[in-house]
């Protein structure tokens, strides 16, 4: 058995039912054993559900971090745009274009 392979699978078919993630989270060998059909040694059932949390773990890391990062950049790109505004209307343009470089290149924009 592909242990990545199964862990992947079993992570898509959690993240797919709601309630099958419940039960998962309530009693993980018993879920897991209905999910197999088959009736694994305890050893090798607890390095799935480690496997499969920490994956549902890093996934959701992951879509906080990115949603997080869509904020302040969301952000970012309102204070330049304020920055500019007030450095348009003091006939500062270069000023302006400086601001909104700097914070392009803080976040990553060229």
């Amino acid at each position: 058995m592909d242990i990545k392979a199964k862990i992947d699978e079993l992570v898509q078919k959690l993240k797919a039912d709601d309630g099958l993630a419940k039960r998962f989270f309530k009693d993980p060998i018993k879920t897991l054993e209905d999910l197999l059909g088959v009736d694994l040694p305890d050893e090798q059932v607890k390095a799935l559900i480690e496997g499969i949390k920490a994956k549902l773990n890093s996934e959701e890391m992951g879509e906080k971090v990115e949603g997080f990062t869509d904020k302040v950049e969301g952000l970012a790109d309102k204070v330049g745009d304020k920055l500019g505004d007030v450095a348009d209307k003091l006939g500062l343009d270069d000023l302006a274009n400086k601001v909104g470089d700097k914070l392009g290149d803080l976040f990553g924009k060229k």
